[in-house]
């Protein structure tokens, strides 16, 4: 469906080598996603990019806090698989604790030359059209994304534990700007929770 986006957006989902795509900013591969999501039907939040960042010691703090309290308990394995389910919750639980809008961002990664979690776009929107098997495995990542394109990514360390750094592994998760990262790079597809709920990878829960 990227052929009824504008020629400039469209450019942005064809398939690239990882250093070519790599060289897009994350502010542009955004707006292409939540264009997608919106051309799906997926009712994607709103996004207002603001210029301030969020990271500071009091932030990682928080995030750290409740990264503890939700994942803690859980084994890495758990983590990996549930992914898209624990995510959707620290969403909810960091935006209250930080008091800013978080987006759910739903994409693949590029580290060190090689994609990670990188389903092409046809094959996602072909899953949008067919549906997906029970139990079938996604490759898919999701983080989140603050209105300053600073990125919270909770279970990198748990779906690739091999190429999480140390820091990340200690604290069980990911705070930092996009600018900021050496070595790897963040590719968003899609904006908001609707992809995984269409499909059925995101679960109902009634409290968390």
């Amino acid at each position: 469906m990227h052929w009824k986006l504008p020629t400039w957006l469209r450019r942005f989902f064809i398939p690239r080598a990882p250093d070519t795509a790599a060289t897009i900013s994350y502010e542009t591969k955004l707006m292409a996603a939540r264009a997608r999501s919106i051309l799906w039907a997926l009712r994607p939040p709103a996004f207002d990019p603001v210029t301030a960042r969020y990271a500071s010691p009091g932030s990682a703090l928080l995030m750290r806090q409740q990264l503890a309290m939700t994942l803690g308990h859980l084994s890495v394995d758990q983590v990996a698989a549930q992914r898209f389910d624990l995510t959707a919750q620290l969403r909810e639980r960091l935006e209250r604790e930080l008091r800013v809008p978080l987006t759910y961002t739903l994409g693949y990664l590029c580290q060190d030359g090689q994609w990670l979690c990188c389903t092409p776009i046809a094959g996602l929107e072909q899953m949008l059209r067919t549906g997906i098997a029970p139990d079938a495995r996604v490759k898919l990542h999701v983080w989140l994304t603050l209105p300053s394109h600073e990125i919270i990514d909770p279970t990198f360390w748990a779906v690739l534990p091999a190429y999480a750094c140390a820091d990340e592994r200690k604290n069980r998760g990911l705070f930092m700007h996009p600018d900021q990262m050496l070595g790897r790079s963040y590719h968003p597809q899609w904006t908001g929770e609707g992809f995984v709920r269409r499909i059925g990878l995101l679960k109902e829960y009634d409290s968390w």
